[in-house]
């Protein structure tokens, strides 16, 4: 109590100013049309102005549930696209009919850490086991491709990106139609290597390149990058191509999580050819 009468006593002559002032602003205003009309006017804008930055404010506290939801909803509309549908004709002496199936199933996350400056880069994810993820999944964002899901937790799983120098991915050039693999030499985030292109194939600056459709990982279509730079070798029979990749992982913030339906039945009947090749070369 003592501190507060002190201020006052130090203050008194500035807050005798301001009280005379709200008083003669209060006369003016009642008995003044014109002055009450621009108050409640100008009042007004102010009000609006102060719920307009509430509001901003408001939207961008709420930025991380607008992804998510945003992102979620890519996730449904991606997993509608044709090209997550495979076509079985079946024929019949009387009529043709057409079977489609559902190849492909997605998944939405969130990237919580990435690295960049390594042999052996990781990003992790917010999503887990019990979020539905399984090791080998593809991981897609904005329609190009970003790595594969390699270990598991519960609530976590960790991703080797393209950025890592055992990963590979089957290619192709979207142009001439011609297979390839992609490899990355290390050092530039930006930069990755297309390998065994025949020099017979016509590749150009700026050719787009695309997933193959023939891993399990990725659908067919699926962006990677574009022709960047060629050092092609007079003694080598395949171009050497490096391609500026498609995916920004400076700026990786949500994903989307692949997931092949069919990849347990085509790897367990891959795994019985290759069950009987053994038996019979053992014969």
């Amino acid at each position: 109590m003592r501190n507060i009468l002190a201020l006052i006593q130090r203050y008194y002559v500035f807050l005798i100013f301001l009280a005379l002032q709200a008083f003669s602003l209060f006369v003016l205003f009642s008995n003044n049309n014109y002055h009450k009309a621009e108050f409640i006017s100008h009042s007004r804008d102010w009000v609006g102005s102060i719920y307009s930055k509430r509001t901003q404010l408001k939207e961008y506290l709420m930025l991380g549930e607008i992804n998510d939801r945003l992102s979620l909803e890519n996730a449904i509309l991606r997993s509608q696209l044709p090209e997550n549908f495979s076509v079985v004709d079946t024929a019949s002496t009387s009529q043709f009919d057409s079977l489609s199936y559902k190849k492909f199933e997605y998944r939405n996350a969130k990237v919580v850490n990435v690295t960049l400056n390594r042999e052996r880069n990781y990003i992790t994810l917010d999503r887990g086991a019990l979020g539905g993820v399984e090791k080998e999944m593809g991981v897609i964002s904005n329609g190009s491709i970003v790595g594969i899901v390699s270990s598991v937790s519960d609530h976590f799983s960790v991703v080797m990106p393209i950025l890592h120098s055992k990963f590979q991915a089957s290619v192709r050039m979207k142009g001439s139609g011609d297979f390839g693999l992609l490899a990355w030499p290390g050092g530039d985030p930006e930069i990755a290597d297309v390998k065994e292109i025949p020099k017979h194939v016509q590749v150009e600056i700026g050719d787009t390149v695309i997933t193959s459709g023939y891993s399990s990982h990725f659908p067919s279509s699926q962006m990677v990058g574009y022709v960047y730079s060629m050092d092609d070798r007079a003694e080598e029979n395949f171009h050497r191509i490096k391609i500026k990749l498609s995916t920004d992982f400076r700026k990786l913030s949500y994903v989307t999580l692949v997931k092949d339906l069919l990849k347990y039945e085509q790897d367990s009947l891959l795994q019985q050819v290759r069950t009987l090749d053994g038996d019979n070369d053992s014969d």
